[in-house]
């Protein structure tokens, strides 16, 4: 069994995207040498919205890397910079990366919803939109000791 966790996040504003993009390049560094990181991959919908998806070896590995170094300095912010943020994490009995429509899928039915500080109506009614596919999908690879 491995460890998923899945986050979407809509950037608010084009004004957030050059900090953002920096903030989000060191957390993809510090995960690619994380304790128990397996695989995940990154993909950008339209409307700013970016969603990640992480295997690990165990939630013990996941929330050492979610509080620690880049990401926990990058967490604060995401209320400010998103007017939409959630996130789920179930156990997969598969070898592979789930698909997008599985992801949005189990998203929609079982996400958490992180607070914001201007948040959408779609936030605020804990609704999960479809993907509006523009498909910009990165792989994470994890970088081999």
């Amino acid at each position: 069994m491995v460890f998923i966790s899945v986050t979407r996040l809509r950037i608010s504003s084009f004004f957030y995207l050059p900090v953002f993009f920096i903030k989000n390049e060191r957390v993809i560094k510090q995960l690619k040498k994380a304790e128990g990181f397996l695989s995940g991959k990154l993909f950008v919908d339209k409307h700013l919205t970016f969603w990640t998806l992480t295997r690990w070896e165990s939630e013990a590995g996941m929330k050492a890397f979610r509080n620690s170094l880049d990401h926990k300095k990058a967490m604060p912010k995401l209320p400010g910079w998103c007017d939409e943020a959630s996130y789920t994490h179930w156990l997969e009995d598969s070898d592979t990366i789930p698909g997008w429509e599985e992801v949005y899928l189990k998203l929609s039915l079982n996400a958490k919803f992180t607070t914001v500080k201007k948040p959408s109506a779609d936030h605020r009614n804990k609704i999960i939109p479809q993907i509006q596919w523009k498909k910009i999908e990165r792989p994470i690879e994890k970088i081999k000791a």
